[in-house]
């Protein structure tokens, strides 16, 4: 039985019993089986627009998850680099940076995939070739460090 139902039944109770309507005692607890109705309406209204609020929280949290996968849609959950050529999806050991001149991706080489001297973009399959020389890098690094 929902409030409303029992609030109702409680009222017929007290009508029921035939009580002196000029009795102080009567008055009290007519009073009472007012206030029991009235808190029951309250409170069926209150679920009601709770309700209506979770199916709003709901339906923005739908929204923000189709935002959030718009957004960082090249990132998977475990935040691992989808490059394709880390073997353990772990970036950290990454050596250096590259950019794909067809579409712009940035990619991530480990020393042994520059050695390679070439790779093919993960995204575009552009054909990008890596020409330099160790002895280049190391002064290039020695001169920052100055």
């Amino acid at each position: 039985m929902n409030l409303t139902k029992k609030a109702a039944y409680i009222k017929g109770l007290v009508e029921g019993l035939e009580l002196d309507p000029k009795d102080k005692q009567t008055k009290v607890l007519k009073a009472l089986v007012d206030l029991v109705n009235e808190m029951a309406d309250e409170i069926v209204q209150l679920e009601q627009s709770y309700d209506d609020v979770c199916d709003q929280i709901d339906a923005i949290d739908e929204d923000l998850a189709g935002v959030e996968d718009l957004l960082y849609d090249e990132y998977d959950d475990d935040d691992t680099c989808e490059c394709g050529y880390c073997s353990s999806g772990d970036d950290s050991d990454m050596a250096y940076e590259v950019v794909c001149p067809n579409c712009g991706t940035e990619i991530g080489l480990t020393e042994d995939l520059l050695n390679e001297g070439g790779i093919e973009c993960p995204k575009c399959g552009e054909a990008l070739e890596f020409d330099y020389d160790e002895d280049e890098l190391d002064d290039t690094e020695n001169s920052d460090e100055e």
